[in-house]
């Protein structure tokens, strides 16, 4: 037992051992086998993946191919516009055509067939065409004239079998429409409603067939048909939409066919991407489960990219149906204009006819236009020395001119056509062709205003050039002229009289280029100097134009010297020229080769100095600039005086009229007052009280206060002897009569009395008065308050000579004033004086500037009131040129010159350049034009 228990335990030991290794065996073979099984599950991963990525693409290959196969079948509609459907409408438009010509005539489909080919056994396209293009006028139906494209597109259509030619099955087949029932109706055997009888029902849905056309019964309004129930077989009367605009029957054509073709295609379209969209979410969802990691994982991330496309083909299918939706949209209007097309037709050739005369206008305006520009593009295009250099400025002008005249013509003639054809247009429901009549009529308004600025424009342009021309040839032969006239020594108006033609008073375009040409040094281009001439004064240069183009005139614009010579180094100065100084030019403009300043020699307008003066500095810096000559006109009577100095009426010329018109000659200068002297007195008179001037600012006294001057202080007797005994009474002394002493006082001893020989003031009587009497009495005494009026003056109630207030009255000469205060001192403003020349009658002397009466005059005026111009100065018998509008202006030619009581002018229209005799202010006073 010991030895088999030994044996056991042996043998267990053994198994164990056996156990232990076959356990790690299997444990390495499982590993393996986990490590063969990883390695196949990755294999089915890959293979998997491929197997869906692969179902993926065919899936978005079909969806592309849904795709391309709906946008193919709506092409005819979205990219082509329906255009074969509308041929379809324009030969049923012809079917129905020649149904009513069938029936009128009672003829056949084979007869009306016949009148195609002509007799010929088909019906060949060119026969087709041919007979089509006449067949409006034939028929009398504008309804089915259609331009040869769609002549020949409807022959295709007719032509099912594409053979070239249309056989007569085709030609008839083109009569049969065929129309599907929408609301079950009644098939009745008679047209009229009333008189008819049921012979079948029609359930929606079904088809009718006929090759007649319908008609409307005036007497319910019901619009219907004779046809044929496909399904019943049963012929008659249907009705087609009620008077209330119920539809029953609508038409099956190539067009419904078509839509609900291509509706049917969007929808299985539609459902096909939707099992697309569906498959993809499906096969994203089975892979959520495939872990971060692996191929599966890899194909769920791309799934989700290519996910994305059918998104995008939602959105195409999206877009394709708002395409189609606007394309039937469109189509509608376009059939229903197809239909009318023969109504616009008749209304466009209508509103041609309204339109043509106004569009031949403005052709013609146009061309006139396109004129126009030619004439003036040599000119208005250039710059510089090639504009300096141009050699028939006034060639350009002048046919520029004539052209803009034509263009202004025509542009009022279109209006006028213009305005009468939109007479002609319908007032009321315009719409259509008419519409587009009346538009263009107003666009073609527009534009003769557009064409007319533009042409203006052009004009303005080349005038522009002109002046530039103008500037430059204009300050070279001033310069020349003036410097001729100061070698000649002559004053402007013999020089004036030495240019013009003799006897004339003008200077004649020919007189002026003559003389031009003949001066020294002169290498001007003839139609430049004539262009200048025409600038001065169209028509010849009259004395004032010629005088203003002569002098040339500078304002002072910064302090600067006047100096005795040119050359700047050895020049002194005379004195320095004040700001806005005006220095008239006498000589140059020369430049001072040393410094480069450029320099004039001028008089000064202010008080006649004359000298050298810089008109710019090297740099450029200007000191002097170019000012027009000062001109005033007067608003009121005033005197021009001989002196600077103001003498009262003792230095007057005589005295200016308002509204005269007077040339700056020398000035504006200041000139200073002594104050003078007002006295406050009562009249010995007549007791009259209030203030008058003893002496005024010029010096001149109206009274005065002396001892020789005596005053009654009572009523005396004038003798004729010193002898009281015998002596005669010259006459009595009243009380407050002056008298000066001549002789005296002496005093009579024997009697007690003074007495003084006198010379009365008031009426230069002399003779003896008793100053003094025997008892004391004293009937006259110097006066120390009292003044002698000298000169007669006005008594005033004010002290300020410049607002006296009302006048009392005049003292006379030889009254005597009781002084009641003063004399007081009366200080003057410092006055502006100049010396002027007035345009009427050349009449020269000074006159002091005035704000409130004195104004800058320019030769042009502008109109207030209407008047009209005459062809005299005389208003009385001249002839109207033509009525002047408000606000026109006027340059003035002559005058103002005083026709009567009425100032009148010569002058030109600058809007048209017509020249007469206009009123200025008539005799009542009423201005019609002003400065």
């Amino acid at each position: 037992g010991g030895m088999r228990g030994g044996r056991d335990a042996a043998s267990n030991s053994g198994h164990l051992a056996t156990l232990k290794e076959l356990q790690g065996k299997l444990k390495e073979a499982q590993a393996e086998m986990a490590k063969y099984k990883k390695v196949a599950s990755t294999h089915e991963a890959k293979y998997m993946a491929k197997k869906v990525l692969a179902e993926a693409a065919e899936k978005l290959e079909g969806m592309d191919a849904e795709l391309k196969k709906a946008a193919d079948t709506c092409t005819p509609l979205i990219e082509e516009g329906g255009l074969k459907f509308l041929v379809g409408v324009s030969v049923g438009l012809l079917a129905t055509a020649l149904r009513d010509h069938m029936k009128a005539k009672e003829t056949s489909h084979e007869a009306v067939y016949k009148e195609f080919t002509g007799g010929a056994e088909s019906l060949s396209q060119d026969a087709f065409s041919a007979h089509l293009e006449k067949l409006p006028a034939t028929l009398s139906r504008e309804d089915i004239e259609f331009t040869p494209e769609r002549r020949t597109a409807m022959f295709g259509h007719i032509d099912a079998d594409g053979d070239g030619n249309i056989s007569l099955a085709e030609f008839k087949s083109m009569f049969v429409q065929r129309f599907v029932c929408v609301k079950e109706i009644t098939i009745t055997d008679v047209f009229e409603v009333s008189k008819s009888k049921t012979i079948a029902k029609v359930e929606a849905g079904s088809e009718l067939v006929t090759e007649h056309n319908q008609k409307t019964d005036d007497s319910n309004g019901l619009t219907r048909i004779e046809c044929t129930a496909v399904v019943a077989d049963k012929t008659g009367f249907v009705t087609m939409h009620g008077n209330q605009g119920t539809k029953f029957v609508e038409p099956i054509s190539h067009y419904t066919n078509f839509c609900k073709g291509v509706d049917t295609t969007l929808e299985e379209t539609a459902k096909a991407l939707s099992k697309v969209t569906a498959w993809f979410a499906g096969k994203v969802k089975e892979l959520m489960s495939a872990g971060r990691d692996g191929p599966l994982a890899e194909a769920r991330t791309e799934l989700g990219k290519l996910r994305a496309k059918t998104q995008a083909g939602q959105d195409t299918l999206s877009k394709l149906k708002i395409k189609l939706g606007n394309g039937k949209k469109d189509y509608a209007k376009n059939e229903v204009a197809e239909k009318n097309a023969h109504i616009e037709r008749r209304e466009r050739k209508e509103a041609e006819v309204i339109t043509a005369p106004a569009t031949a206008k403005f052709e013609t305006l146009e061309a006139g236009a396109k004129a126009l520009d030619e004439a003036a593009k040599a000119l208005k295009d250039i710059t510089g020395e090639e504009l300096d250099a141009f050699a028939t400025p006034l060639s350009v002008v002048e046919a520029s001119e004539k052209e803009l005249q034509a263009v202004l013509k025509c542009v009022e003639e279109a209006k006028a056509i213009i305005k009468e054809q939109q007479g002609k247009l319908p007032t009321s429901n315009v719409r259509g062709a008419m519409l587009d009549a009346r538009r263009e009529l107003q666009k073609m308004n527009a534009k003769c205003e557009t064409t007319k600025k533009q042409c203006l424009g052009a004009l303005d342009t080349v005038h522009k050039q002109c002046q530039v021309i103008i500037g430059a040839r204009g300050g070279e032969i001033s310069g020349m002229l003036r410097k001729q006239a100061l070698e000649k020594g002559l004053a402007l108006e013999t020089f004036f009289s030495q240019v013009a033609s003799p006897g004339d008073e003008k200077i004649s375009e020919d007189a002026f280029s003559k003389y031009v040409e003949s001066l020294p040094g002169a290498a001007f281009k003839p139609e430049q100097v004539r262009l200048l001439c025409r600038h001065i004064e169209a028509g010849g240069v009259g004395r004032r134009r010629f005088q203003a183009f002569m002098q040339q005139y500078f304002a002072v614009v910064k302090g600067i010297a006047i100096t005795d010579a040119f050359d700047i180094s050895v020049a002194k100065t005379i004195r320095k020229a004040e700001l806005e100084e005006v220095i008239e030019l006498l000589e140059g403009p020369q430049t001072d080769t040393k410094s480069s300043i450029v320099r004039i020699r001028g008089k000064s307008l202010a008080d006649g100095k004359e000298g050298w003066i810089s008109l710019k500095g090297n740099q450029g810096t200007p000191f002097l600039q170019e000012v027009e000559k000062p001109f005033y006109w007067i608003q009121e009577d005033m005197p021009l005086e001989q002196n600077f100095k103001s003498e009262g009426s003792a230095g007057l010329v005589r005295s200016l009229k308002a509204d005269e018109v007077l040339e700056l000659v020398e000035g504006p200068r200041k000139e200073t007052y002594e104050p003078g002297l007002r006295v406050k007195g009562k009249a010995i008179l007549d007791g009259a009280m209030g203030w008058f001037t003893a002496r005024d600012k010029t010096g001149f006294v109206f009274g005065e206060a002396d001892s020789k001057y005596y005053s009654c202080s009572a009523s005396v007797a004038m003798t004729d002897n010193f002898d009281i005994k015998d002596c005669k009474v010259v006459r009595k002394l009243a009380v407050g009569e002056l008298f000066t002493v001549e002789e005296g006082p002496t005093q009579v001893a024997d009697a007690g009395i003074t007495r003084v020989k006198g010379k009365c003031v008031k009426d230069d009587a002399i003779g003896w008065i008793t100053t003094k009497g025997n008892a004391g009495t004293v009937y006259a005494e110097a006066s120390s308050k009292h003044f002698c009026i000298l000169q007669d003056v006005p008594l005033t109630k004010q002290f300020v000579t410049a607002k006296p207030g009302e006048e009392v009255r005049v003292l006379a000469k030889g009254e005597a004033m009781q002084v009641l205060e003063g004399p007081k001192e009366e200080a003057y403003a410092t006055e502006t004086r100049v010396k002027v020349k007035a345009l009427s009658d050349g009449a020269v002397g000074w006159m002091t500037m005035k704000k409130a009466t004195v104004k800058p005059w320019t030769p042009y005026y502008k109109c207030k009131a209407a008047a009209p111009l005459h062809d005299t100065i005389a208003v009385e018998g001249a002839t109207v040129v033509r009525e002047i509008e408000v606000a026109e202006v006027f340059e003035l030619l002559e005058g103002p010159t005083a026709e009567g009581d009425v100032l009148r002018m010569k002058g030109r229209a600058e809007k048209d350049g017509a020249v007469g005799w206009v009123t200025i202010k008539d005799g009542a006073g009423k201005r019609f034009f002003e400065s």
